[in-house]
């Protein structure tokens, strides 16, 4: 053994990229990979070419496949699967071999009819089919194509080209189907397909031509790609169901905050869907939120279990939809894509009900005479049409409204005079207009804001013992007690002249009524 070797036993070399459990860890990568021979799912990061080489090296038999994401130029591909059996029902009658010349003849077509000096030697096949099923992946080293957007539209032009026997029930697989989804995944070169219900890897994928082509040919986004990106009418995408969509809230703000976010996360769970990971929505369609797959689920569209199609939400102002891009393949010419109603199992005031308490404010805000947010900005805040988030919510209601709460409870809310400043408003009880506001966590549903207000008395958010009326000096924080004081600071306004009879009264009142006549108390105050 060399000195070499022998220290290998206790100095491995690191792996030449990076290896992670979600996706999003590899997110910096320029280059993703996912191997799904393993479980969990292993997703494998690389910069260059080399590190590509070395995954596929040290993967060996594995299902490896190329993750495309993002709005970077890439190759136009084609995923084209067939049961024999669907084969055998066409007519007019195709064998296995007319078949894939005719997508074949169709993808030089449409390459040539987006762009005319397009080499048609350029075109890489490669193949996995069985005696079940043909299975081709398409697809040209010759040009690229701006954005997943333009490769859907392409995948369309190939489809009107082929017999209607073959523009049938998804067997040309548009990856790319939606042009704001941002993320699809294809089997690589000389792979496997997984089977997860034999536990067992079946139908490699093999080059077809060019024979002497590289793992790099048959890559839709691969390291030192300097073909032409090209533009065409041709790929100009129609206005879809995403877009409608869109337009119908641009009345509303659709800037998707994180408690949007884990909102449309809950809704999967509570309506079982699963084996996805969600994505945010891009910048150019802010209403609809990928969906990637990542295990083995039932789809509730299509009612059986998937294996790798990719799904969406869409979200309409309060509604929120399922998308399965296979059922929108399979669904019938003229129809609208099938969809799901993402409903919560409760609503927002039960959600809020059995959600943790509100941190409530360590530095009072109503009683701060600084502090100018009264009632009636809490009011527009129900009014606006906006969303606000549980915390500000509830802040803005410790800002406001307080309770006493005695045997004939007593209300207080803080309001403000043109002309005096702040001051209080009390009564014993609280009667408001049907106000609502609309809550970020709970997707921008209206919650009735008198509810809130109850919410935050039974969580102690803005109970007091009893009032007082304390005049600490305005500069001077209160101290922290179970008593809610009265004094919002003094009023003082500038005298022009001191008025020298009344100046006298209130002297003699000091004192033969205060001081009650007492000389050494009169001259101290």
């Amino acid at each position: 053994m060399t000195k070499q070797s022998s220290l290998s036993e206790f100095f491995d070399a690191s792996a030449p990229y990076y290896c992670r459990f979600k996706a999003s860890d590899i997110g910096a990568s320029l280059y993703k990979i996912r191997d799904d021979s393993v479980k969990p799912r292993h997703f494998l990061g690389a910069d260059n070419a080399d590190e590509i080489e070395a995954i596929l090296t040290e993967h060996e038999g594995h299902s490896l496949h190329e993750i495309i994401d993002g709005d970077e130029p890439l190759r136009p591909v084609i995923d084209f699967d067939l049961l024999i059996k669907a084969l055998n029902a066409i007519t007019p009658k195709l064998s296995s071999c007319q078949a894939k010349n005719l997508l074949c003849r169709a993808f030089r077509d449409t390459c040539l009819e987006i762009f005319p000096e397009w080499n048609k030697e350029t075109m890489s096949i490669a193949e996995s089919s069985d005696e079940k099923k043909i299975s081709l992946h398409v697809l040209t080293f010759g040009m690229r194509l701006s954005n997943i957007t333009k490769v859907s539209a392409f995948t369309e032009l190939v489809r009107k080209k082929l017999p209607a026997g073959l523009q049938k029930k998804g067997i040309i697989d548009n990856i790319a189907n939606i042009g704001s989804f941002k993320s699809f995944s294809l089997r690589m070169l000389g792979m496997p397909k997984y089977d997860k219900k034999i536990d067992k890897h079946v139908r490699i994928k093999k080059v077809i031509r060019p024979k002497d082509g590289s793992i790099f040919d048959f890559m839709i986004r691969p390291p030192n790609d300097d073909s032409r990106v090209i533009d065409s009418p041709l790929l100009v995408v129609p206005e879809s169901e995403v877009n409608r969509c869109s337009k119908e809230n641009n009345d509303t703000s659709s800037e998707t905050t994180q408690a949007d976010f884990d909102f449309v996360k809950s809704l999967l769970g509570r309506n079982s869907i699963e084996g996805y990971t969600l994505s945010f929505p891009s910048d150019n369609i802010p209403d609809l939120f990928p969906l990637t797959y990542n295990f083995l689920s039932h789809c509730p569209i299509c009612d059986r279990e998937h294996e790798s199609d990719n799904g969406y939400i869409l979200r309409n102002k309060k509604i929120y939809r399922f998308y399965c891009h296979r059922a929108n393949h399979e669904r019938e010419p003229g129809t609208r894509n099938p969809s799901v109603k993402l409903a919560p199992s409760e609503t927002a005031l039960s959600r809020e009900k059995n959600l943790s308490a509100p941190v409530r404010l360590e530095q009072s805000r109503i009683l701060n005479p600084n502090d100018c947010f009264v009632w009636w900005n809490l009011i527009c805040m129900c009014t606006s049409g906006k969303k606000f988030s549980r915390a500000e919510v509830y802040e803005a209601i410790q800002a406001t409204v307080a309770h006493i709460s005695k045997d004939k409870p007593i209300w207080l809310l803080k309001h403000k005079d043109s002309k005096n400043g702040l001051y209080f408003g009390m009564g014993s009880e609280l009667k408001i207009a049907k106000f609502e506001i609309k809550i970020i966590e709970y997707g921008g549903e209206a919650v009735k804001l008198k509810s809130l207000i109850d919410q935050a008395v039974i969580k102690g958010l803005i109970v007091y013992e009893d009032f007082d009326f304390l005049p600490y000096p305005i500069n001077i924080h209160q101290p922290a007690t179970d008593f809610f004081n009265l004094f919002l600071g003094f009023l003082a306004k500038p005298a022009p002249e001191i008025n020298k009879e009344i100046m006298d009264l209130i002297l003699w009142h000091v004192k033969n009524v205060i001081c009650n006549g007492n000389e050494r108390l009169n001259e101290y105050i």
